[in-house]
């Protein structure tokens, strides 16, 4: 079986699909990833990779002032799925023709990639091979947001001449079944083959305080890489200032924000540009993020409380649920400080959630269990087509 991963320009993006990709490829099946921009770095998971838009840079396309979305469209306040749409379709138009001419030289027998992804179903449908979708997070699991992005990519899809779908089309899951309870109808997985969440965060070499538990409670501090690169940092500036007042070790992932931003930091606060997020939060008490989909699920596979700080577009679906199960809660950066740290160290009944949310994901069918319904399926295909997979 070949799988060909179609991946958005971002690391939120492609992370969370190369833990799959790495369970076909071990049970003995050929991957390649066909993307562009940041995700390229595929290649530093061993994985071949096309770049179907070299040299490009993605910045003006997801700032585009002529799109109706405003000057920073991904850090929306109020998001609407269709804004998020019409953002991914462009995205994905100027990824479609890279990524035909990698499916047809390849000649996948299924093609993966997220529902922001619409070059992936475009290609597959051009083929007449199945397609296989997976949302990163609880933002993009609307059933009808594929739709919305091929509506967006209409004159790509009459470019090529692609009316139809693919013939088959599965959805893969990694929502926790008590997440499920708590969403929209619109948005719970369904009939979708669910999947347990694990972390990728890149290979790297552990650097010696982070090989062992410290002596006082960790508080892991991040905002991913996006916000912080664009001056959003600063709203750590509040929490900073009052972490000298707390008895923990704070750990700052800078994310290629400007420390400088945060003024003067007290002793108990360790500034790292970047640290391994899963290794990171195995030795935390706690995390204070910006709700990222895969920060809000490392956290949760780490079995920690999470304090969020929502600060973009993709970083408010997951709060509500995350409050409801009481396995953490929202804070206002302007007046996050000691005492909202000492709730997420000494509220047992929130640990005792967190780790309940951590056992119910283990639970759940891991990557490698996925793989032979992956097989099946295109066996299955191939058989009804006369091919051989």
């Amino acid at each position: 079986m070949r799988v060909l991963f179609v991946a958005s320009p971002g690391l939120g993006h492609l992370f969370p699909t190369v833990p799959l990709a790495q369970a076909i490829r071990a049970a003995g099946h050929e991957v390649r990833y066909a993307t562009g921009g940041l995700s390229v770095a595929a290649s530093e998971a061993g994985f071949t990779v096309v770049d179907v838009t070299p040299g490009l840079d993605y910045a003006p396309i997801f700032i585009d002032a002529g799109g109706g979305d405003g000057p920073r469209p991904i850090h929306a306040d109020d998001p609407e799925d269709e804004m998020l749409a019409r953002l991914f379709g462009r995205v994905s138009g100027v990824m479609v023709d890279g990524v035909l001419d990698a499916a047809r030289a390849w000649s996948p027998d299924l093609i993966f990639a997220p529902p922001l992804q619409g070059a992936g179903p475009l290609a597959a449908a051009a083929l007449g091979i199945p397609y296989v979708d997976m949302p990163v997070g609880l933002y993009d699991a609307r059933h009808d947001l594929p739709d919305m992005v091929r509506e967006a990519m209409t004159e790509h899809y009459e470019r090529h001449g692609v009316t139809g779908r693919p013939p088959v089309t599965v959805r893969i899951s990694t929502c926790l079944p008590s997440f499920a309870e708590h969403l929209p109808e619109g948005t719970r997985p369904g009939d979708a083959w669910p999947m347990r969440h694990v972390s990728y965060n890149g290979g790297s070499v552990l650097p010696d305080w982070l090989r062992e538990r410290p002596e006082r409670p960790r508080i892991a501090v991040t905002l991913g890489t996006i916000e912080a690169q664009w001056g959003g940092i600063a709203v750590l500036a509040p929490l900073m200032a009052a972490a000298g007042a707390v008895d923990a070790e704070f750990v700052l992932t800078l994310g290629g924000g400007d420390v400088s931003l945060l003024g003067t930091l007290p002793p108990n606060v360790r500034v790292v540009e970047w640290a391994p997020l899963d290794a990171l939060l195995e030795t935390c008490e706690a995390v204070i993020h910006h709700g990222g989909s895969g920060t809000s699920m490392t956290a949760i596979q780490s079995g920690i409380p999470q304090c969020v700080l929502p600060q973009g577009s993709y970083q408010h679906s997951d709060v509500d649920v995350i409050a409801e199960l009481g396995i953490g809660f929202l804070a206002d950066a302007a007046s996050l400080g000691a005492a909202e740290c000492y709730t997420l160290l000494k509220d047992d009944a929130m640990r005792d959630a967190a780790r309940r949310a951590r056992d119910e994901m283990r639970s759940m069918p891991a990557p490698a269990e996925v793989v032979p319904r992956l097989a099946e399926l295109a066996a299955a295909d191939a058989r009804a087509g006369g091919r051989s997979a």
